[in-house]
């Protein structure tokens, strides 16, 4: 799979935590189909509505950070990792520059404005501007999105669903963030508690004596260590689940 190594360019950019998650995310992909990172890899391309790998990285300033907060979204819509006439060359290579996309990105979303309505990243933003964004995680329950909806429907799901859970629970062993923020929606609940089933989520708490639902913001404690909240998905227009995500701001640390 490692056909050649990565060069020196690769290697810009990445910190000592991203240098231990790319190393991770490595071992755990050793083994995939080259045809996930390579659509027109001749030997059974992928489908092009499969999008890129997404993998998480964090700035620069995580480790010396106040408030390190996870924060999983679903699926990243368009994430694709190779231009167009370039070719695969190797995992290591391969991994580093979706990380690379995913910093440089995520750094452009936290710089910009809050666009109209309601959006994953305007959520992110208002996290960071209470929390600080140093310490900011973003993730993804999926690793793959599939332009035809949810990756849940795709034919690749079944391979998209073995690679994305040990890439998050890597994310987290690594990272070791204060607090989790499960907003990845409704479509993908089922498999949120496959990852994490009910019985490492201790403590619950709800918030219906405020007057918010269970259903729209629940806390609890991750395997009993992490303190972790479930919302629904940030773009979620119903007043109540707006509602949930500003109370949920008030619960969180700030700088």
């Amino acid at each position: 799979m490692l056909l050649v190594k990565a060069t020196a360019v690769d290697l810009r950019n990445l910190n000592m935590l991203n240098e231990k998650l790319c190393d991770a995310y490595c071992k755990i992909l050793e083994d995939v189909d080259q045809k996930f990172f390579d659509a027109r890899e001749p030997d059974g391309g992928r489908p092009a509505e499969l999008s890129g790998l997404f993998v998480t990285s964090v700035s620069d300033a995580y480790a010396e950070s106040k408030n390190k907060i996870m924060i999983i979204g679903s699926e990243t819509a368009g994430w694709n990792v190779l231009k167009e006439g370039e070719r695969f060359q190797c995992l290591e290579s391969y991994v580093r520059r979706a990380m690379n996309k995913h910093k440089n990105y995520f750094e452009r979303e936290m710089a910009r404005r809050n666009s109209q309505g309601y959006s994953f990243h305007n959520f992110t933003r208002a996290v960071a501007k209470r929390c600080g964004k140093e310490g900011l995680i973003y993730s993804n329950l999926f690793c793959f999105d599939w332009k035809h909806g949810s990756p849940i429907n795709s034919p690749h799901f079944d391979t998209i669903r073995r690679y994305s859970e040990p890439l998050l629970k890597k994310q987290i062993e690594i990272l070791k963030p204060d607090i989790i923020i499960f907003a990845n929606g409704m479509v993908s609940v089922s498999h949120r508690r496959e990852y994490f089933p009910l019985n490492e989520c201790l403590n619950g708490r709800d918030y219906s004596v405020k007057g918010i639902p269970n259903r729209h913001l629940w806390e609890f404690d991750l395997r009993g260590r992490i303190r972790s909240f479930r919302i629904h998905h940030p773009s979620a227009r119903a007043k109540a689940a707006a509602s949930a995500r500003t109370y949920l701001l008030t619960l969180l640390p700030s700088t």
